[in-house]
C-alpha cells in the first residue's frame, strides 16, 4: 500500500512539472501571483525531490529485497532439487530394499533348504557314527565281554584276587579278620601276649556274579558273593554267617518304577550305613584291609527280607526283618548262681552241671569257654542260638543336596529255658550316621554312632548281647558304639583314610552278697595275671577273667592304584592299627584289700594287601 501511495505522489509531481514547462510567460499583472505560485511550486518541487529520494531509497530497498527473494528462490529451488533427489534416492532405496528383501527371502529359503539338507546329512552321519560305534562296541564286547547276556539277563562277574599279610606284636592266632574288641587282644600275662605274629593269607580273595534283567518297567537283580574266610567247624551266625564256603551275600531284588523295591536273601543289614541312597550295593565299608573292619563300626551280613521306598531321590524309607543270633556272656560266683549252674573254670563262664540250662528239642547246650551262647548236641560244635523272633530294623535316609544322613532303630527278642520254663525279654536301640563331603570328590568325613540294649553282635568289636540273672533268665547288656574319620581322595589313584572307633559295654550284674553274684562285669573276677609276665622261674599266678568294659581302635592307611582301566585294577594298600581293650575291675589288688584291678591290653597290627580287581 505504501508503494502505491508513493507512486501516486510521483505521478502527480510529474504532471505538475510538465504543466509548468508548457505554460507561456504570464502577464506582469499576474507576476505576483506567479511569484507566489512559483514559491509554492518550489516548495512542491522540494517535496517531490524528497519524495523521489525516498522513492529511490525504496526502490533500492526493493531491489535488495528482490535480490534476497531471488536468492531465497534459488535456495528454495536447490532445496526442492535436493528434496527431489532425496525422494528419488529414497524411492530407489525402497526399490532396492524391496528387491533385496525379495532376494533375501529367496536366499533365506535357499539357506533353509541347505540347512535342512545339512541337518539331514548330520543326522545321517551321526546315526551312521553311532551305529558304527555300537557295532564296534558290540564287536569289542564279543571279543572282550564285560558281561554275559543269557536269555534276556545280563550277568556280570566281579571280585578280586588278593595276597594279604598281617604282622602283630601280640599273637591273636587270627588271619586278616581280626576282631580286637571281644577278647582277642592277649594281655601281657598270657603266653600269646609275649609272642609276635606274621602271616600271609589269600583267603580274602572274592568272587561275585550279578544278574540283571527287566520285566516291562520292573528291574530284577540277583547277586552272589563268596570268599574263603569261613570258620568251620566252629562257624556261627553272630555277624557274618561265616560257614564254608563263606557266602557273603546271596540275594534277589525287585525294583518297581514307583520307587518301591523288595529284597530277600543274605545281605548287609539294613542297620549298616550306606554311602548312597539305601539299595543293596551302596553300603559304606571302611577302606581298611582288615576283614573285620574297625571297632565301633555297626554291621552284619545275614539272611532277611526288606522293603524300601524312594521318595524323589531325596528321602528313602526302609524296613527289614533279619536273622537273629543271641550272643551271651556271663559269670557267676558263690550262691548267686542258679541252682542248676556251677562256676566254670578257668574263665568263670557258665557251664552245665549235668542238667540242661537251655533246652532245644531235649538237647544239651552250654555256653562255650569264650562266653558265646551255643546250641548244639555237644558243647564246642557250631554255635547257633535258638531264636525267638527275627531282628526288626527300620531306617530313614536323607540326601538333601549335600551329604548323606541316616536315622535308624531296631528291636530284638531273646529267650532261654531254665528249670522247665521258657523265659523271654526284648532289647533294641537307635543309631545315627552321616557321610559329609567337606570338599567335593576330595574329602569326606564319616561319623556314626549307636546305643541300645542287646546290640553287641552288631559292633565290629564282637561284643555281647545278653547275660544271665539269678533266676536263670537272660538280661540285655547295654552298649555304645561309635566310629568317625576322614577319607581323602587324590584323583582316581590314591585314597588315604583314618578311622577312630570305640565300643563300651555296661556292667550288668546281680549281687546277692558281698562275695556272690551273677552277670556281666562282676567285681569278683580274678585279674591277677592279666599284666604279670611269666618268667623262666615263676609261673603266672591266678587268671585274667574280667569282662570287657571298653575297646577302641585307631587305624590309618592308604590304597594306591597302579592301573585302572579296561583290563581291571591293580592296587596295593597298607593299614596300621592300634587297638586297646580295658576290663571291668576285679579281684587281685595288691596288697590284699586294695582296690580291684582293671587291666588293659593292646595290640599293634600292620596289614598289607596286593589286589587285582576284575574289570
Amino acid at each position: 500500500m505504501r508503494q502505491m501511495k508513493w507512486c501516486a505522489l510521483l505521478l502527480a509531481a510529474s504532471t505538475l512539472s510538465a504543466q509548468t514547462a508548457d505554460t507561456k510567460p504570464a502577464h506582469p499583472a499576474t507576476s505576483n501571483a506567479l511569484a507566489r505560485k512559483s514559491m509554492r511550486s518550489a516548495a512542491t518541487s522540494a517535496d517531490i525531490q524528497a519524495l523521489r529520494s525516498m522513492i529511490e531509497q525504496q526502490q533500492q530497498a526493493m531491489q535488495e529485497l528482490r535480490q534476497q527473494l531471488q536468492q531465497r528462490d534459488a535456495q528454495m529451488q536447490q532445496l526442492q532439487q535436493t528434496v527431489e533427489r532425496v525422494q528419488s534416492a529414497a524411492s530407489e532405496a525402497q526399490s532396492k530394499a524391496t528387491s533385496a528383501e525379495a532376494a533375501a527371502n529367496e536366499q533365506k529359503s535357499t539357506v533353509s533348504a541347505l540347512q535342512s539338507d545339512v541337518t539331514d546329512v548330520k543326522s545321517n552321519f551321526t546315526q551312521t557314527a553311532l551305529q558304527t560305534q555300537e557295532d564296534q562296541k558290540r564287536v569289542g564286547e564279543m571279543e572282550h565281554p564285560a558281561a554275559v547276556h543269557y536269555k534276556g539277563i545280563t550277568i556280570t562277574p566281579g571280585g578280586f584276587l588278593e595276597l594279604g599279610t598281617v604282622i602283630r606284636n601280640r599273637n591273636e592266632n587270627a588271619s586278616l579278620n581280626s576282631a580286637s574288641g571281644d577278647g582277642n587282644i592277649p594281655f601281657p600275662g598270657s603266653p600269646n601276649g609275649t609272642l609276635s605274629e606274621f602271616r600271609f593269607d589269600a583267603r580274602q580273595s572274592r568272587i561275585s556274579l550279578k544278574g540283571e534283567g527287566k520285566i516291562g518297567s520292573t528291574k530284577i537283580t540277583g547277586y552272589y558273593e563268596v570268599d574263603w574266610l569261613g570258620a568251620a567247624p566252629t562257624a556261627n551266625e553272630n555277624q557274618s554267617n561265616s560257614f564254608n564256603l563263606r557266602q557273603r551275600q546271596i540275594w534277589g531284588m525287585v525294583n518297581f518304577a514307583n520307587g518301591v523295591s523288595f529284597t530277600g536273601g543274605q545281605q548287609w543289614s539294613l542297620f549298616t550305613l550306606t554311602r548312597k541312597a539305601m539299595e543293596n550295593g551302596s553300603e559304606f565299608l571302611p577302606m581298611v584291609i582288615n576283614a573285620q573292619y574297625v571297632i565301633g563300626y555297626d554291621w552284619t551280613r545275614q539272611p532277611g527280607f526288606r522293603i524300601m521306598k524312594n521318595f524323589h531321590n531325596k528321602v528313602w524309607a526302609g524296613f527289614a526283618v533279619e536273622n537273629s543270633s543271641m550272643v551271651l556272656s556271663a559269670q557267676s560266683f558263690g550262691a548267686a548262681a542258679p541252682a542248676l549252674v556251677t562256676t566254670g573254670a578257668p574263665s568263670n563262664n557258665i557251664t552245665l552241671a549235668g542238667i540242661p540250662l537251655f533246652g532245644f528239642n531235649g538237647s544239651a547246650n552250654a555256653i562255650a569257654p569264650n562266653g558265646n551262647f551255643t546250641l548244639a548236641n555237644t558243647p564246642g560244635a557250631n554255635g547257633v542260638s535258638t531264636n525267638l523272633a527275627p531282628d526288626l530294623i527300620a531306617k530313614l535316609t536323607f540326601e538333601p543336596g549335600w551329604g548323606h544322613f541316616e536315622i535308624k532303630g531296631m528291636a530284638r527278642f531273646f529267650r532261654d529255658r531254665y528249670a522247665g520254663q521258657n523265659n523271654s525279654t526284648a532289647g533294641g536301640g537307635l543309631g545315627v550316621a552321616a557321610i559329609m563331603p567337606l570338599v567335593k570328590s576330595k574329602l569326606d568325613f564319616v561319623a556314626e554312632g549307636s546305643l541300645g540294649n542287646g546290640m553287641g553282635r552288631y559292633g565290629s568289636g564282637g561284643g555281647w548281647d545278653v547275660t544271665i540273672k539269678p533266676d536263670g533268665s537272660v538280661r540285655p547288656i547295654r552298649s555304645y558304639h561309635g566310629l568317625l574319620g576322614p577319607e581323602i581322595h587324590f584323583g582316581k589313584n590314591l585314597d588315604i583314610y583314618g578311622y577312630f572307633g570305640a565300643e563300651y559295654y555296661q556292667r550288668t550284674m546281680y549281687l546277692t552278697s558281698a562275695t556272690s553274684g551273677i552277670g556281666y562285669g562282676l567285681p569278683f573276677a580274678t585279674n591277677t595275671s592279666c599284666n604279670l609276665q611269666q618268667t623262666t622261674t615263676t609261673a603266672v599266678p591266678g587268671a585274667c577273667n574280667g569282662n570287657t568294659r571298653v575297646a577302641w581302635e585307631f587305624t590309618p592307611g592308604f590304597a594306591y592304584r597302579f592301573y585302572k582301566g579296561t583290563a581291571g585294577t591293580v592296587q596295593m594298600g597298607v593299614q596300621y592299627s592300634y587297638s586297646e581293650r580295658a576290663l571291668w575291675s576285679g579281684n587281685g589288688g595288691l596288697p590284699a584289700g586294695s582296690a580291684g584291678i582293671a587291666p588293659t591290653g593292646n595290640v599293634s597290627q600292620v596289614f598289607t594287601s596286593f589286589r587285582y580287581v576284575l574289570p
